[in-house]
């Protein structure tokens, strides 16, 4: 009896067909971790390449942010600045009035009264180029 049990256990055991049953289950259960490994990593590449994109976009929106420091920080900026809103010249330069000229306050509808106090007469823009064409003093 022991016989036939070590017969029968030496039979499946050498059979063909078993070990190539047992090899496929083996490679199996190692394929699935495998998988889950592989999948994780392509997971990771992708962030890290996604991080390097969004720190190179950094550097340069930093660039960009340097370069106008230094340019606020610079005489250029400060002397600009202060001719357009403080009024300022340098010495020797001379200021010029521009005055438009009273047919433009017609055409446009615009009387001297308003140009002084900044109430602009609303005009649609048709309603100015007929005005410019036809030079339609009515308005």
């Amino acid at each position: 009896m022991i016989k036939r049990q070590t017969s029968f256990i030496n039979r499946i055991l050498y059979n063909q067909k078993f070990l190539i049953l047992i090899g496929l289950v083996i490679i199996v259960l190692i394929s699935f971790p495998l998988a889950k490994a592989v999948s994780q990593r392509y997971k990771i590449d992708q962030e890290i390449k996604s991080l390097g994109l969004e720190i190179s976009e950094l550097e340069n929106t930093s660039q960009e942010l340097n370069k106008l420091i230094s340019y606020l920080e610079s005489d250029q900026f400060v002397e600009e600045q202060a001719r357009l809103n403080l009024g300022l010249k340098k010495e020797g330069e001379g200021v010029l009035v521009v005055k438009e000229p009273p047919e433009f306050n017609k055409i446009f509808g615009v009387g001297s009264d308003d140009m002084n106090n900044l109430n602009l007469k609303k005009l649609s823009n048709p309603q100015k180029w007929f005005n410019y064409f036809f030079n339609k003093q009515d308005i």
